[in-house]
C-alpha cells in the first residue's frame, strides 16, 4: 500500500512539473514579446528642401532603436488626405520627391513601422510649395591669397543668392553648404589643405525657407600641386673670412615646405648648392671670389620665383 502510495505522489509531482518545463521550454525558443506590439517612436526633426526638379526630405531618428523597426513610411498630400508616397529601408534618413510641380503646396509626414505593422505616430508636418529655381552661375574660379582660397563666379541674375558645396570625391556632394547662411555675394573665401585635392560647386538659390535652389555650375578643381608660393623678401649677404651667411624673410604662405639656393661664380647658369626648411643658409666660400645667388621658395609640388642678390664677396682687411 505504501508502495502504491509514494508512485501516485510522484506521478502528481511529474505532472506538476511538466507544463513548467515545458513553458521555459519554450521561451528558449522566443515567443512573441509584448514590446514586439509596441508602437515605435515617431521620427523627429524632419526638414524639406527644394533642389532643382525635386524635394529632398531629411528626419532623425535614434540609430540605437533601428532595430526595433523595419522601415520608414513617406506620406505626401497636395490636398486634404495623406498617401503613401514610398518606404524606405530602416537605415535611411533622406528621400528624393521627383515627382513634384511648382506652384503647388506639398504636406510631409514619415513614420517608421515595426516588423508586426505596427506603426509610429506621424512625425511632425512639413510643408514644402516649391518656386521655380533660378539657372546656375558661370566662369566659376578661384585666386590663392595666403593661406586662403578665392572663389569667384558670375551670377546669372541680379538678386541670386548662393550656396557653395565641397567635397573630395568628384562630383559628390553633400546637402549642407559651406556658407551657413545663402550668400549675396559673388565671391566666397575658404581653408584648404594642401594634403588633398578639393572639389567645389555654387548653386544659385531665392533664399526661401525650402532653400529652392537651382542646378550646380561647373565643378571647379583646387589641385595643391598647382600652388606656387611668391618671392622670398629682404635677401641678405653676411660674408665671413670662409663662408657667406643667407637669410631672408619668410613668404606669407604657411604651406610653404622649404627653400632652394642657387649660385652663380660665372657664366649665364645658376647651380643648385643647397636646400635648407629654414629662411637661412650657409655657403662656404672664398676670398675676393665674387658670386650672385638666388634663393626660391618651394610648395607641395612647385617652387616660387626667385630673390636675387649679387656681387657677394668678403674681402679680407689687411
Amino acid at each position: 500500500m505504501r508502495s502504491t502510495v509514494r508512485k501516485l505522489s510522484l506521478l502528481i509531482g511529474t505532472l506538476f512539473i511538466l507544463p513548467f518545463v515545458v513553458l521555459v521550454a519554450c521561451g528558449k525558443k522566443g515567443p512573441p514579446t509584448l514590446t514586439s506590439f509596441e508602437k515605435p517612436e515617431a521620427p523627429f526633426s524632419v526638414t524639406a528642401l527644394h533642389r532643382g526638379g525635386a524635394i529632398i526630405l531629411r528626419w532623425n531618428y535614434p540609430r540605437r532603436q533601428e532595430d526595433s523597426i523595419a522601415e520608414f513610411i513617406i506620406l505626401r498630400s497636395s490636398g486634404t488626405d495623406f498617401e503613401k508616397r514610398s518606404h524606405l529601408e530602416k537605415d535611411k534618413r533622406i528621400f528624393v520627391d521627383q515627382d513634384i510641380t511648382t506652384g503647388i503646396t506639398y504636406r510631409y509626414r514619415v513614420v517608421a513601422q515595426n516588423s508586426r505593422g505596427v506603426y509610429s505616430d506621424g512625425s511632425p508636418e512639413v510643408i514644402a510649395a516649391p518656386a521655380p529655381v533660378p539657372p546656375p552661375p558661370a566662369k566659376l574660379s578661384y585666386t590663392i591669397q595666403g593661406d586662403r582660397i578665392i572663389l569667384t563666379w558670375k551670377p546669372h541674375s541680379s538678386g541670386d543668392k548662393f550656396n557653395i558645396y565641397k567635397s573630395r570625391e568628384k562630383g559628390v556632394y553633400g546637402l549642407t553648404p559651406l556658407n551657413p547662411t545663402p550668400l549675396s555675394e559673388s565671391v566666397f573665401s575658404d581653408t584648404f589643405s594642401v594634403q588633398s585635392i578639393e572639389y567645389y560647386t555654387v548653386r544659385s538659390l531665392t533664399g526661401t525657407d525650402i532653400r529652392d535652389e537651382g542646378a550646380a555650375s561647373e565643378e571647379l578643381v583646387f589641385d595643391p600641386a598647382d600652388l606656387v608660393p611668391s618671392r622670398p623678401v629682404d635677401i641678405q649677404a653676411y660674408p665671413s673670412s670662409d663662408r657667406i651667411f643667407l637669410s631672408w624673410s619668410e613668404p606669407p604662405e604657411s604651406w610653404v615646405t622649404g627653400y632652394r639656393i642657387y649660385k652663380r661664380i660665372s657664366g649665364p647658369d645658376y647651380l643648385l648648392v643647397g636646400e635648407t626648411q629654414i629662411p637661412a643658409f650657409v655657403d662656404i666660400a672664398s676670398p675676393f671670389v665674387r658670386r650672385d645667388y638666388r634663393v626660391t621658395a618651394v610648395g607641395p609640388a612647385k617652387e616660387g620665383p626667385p630673390a636675387e642678390i649679387s656681387n657677394v664677396m668678403f674681402t679680407p682687411q689687411r
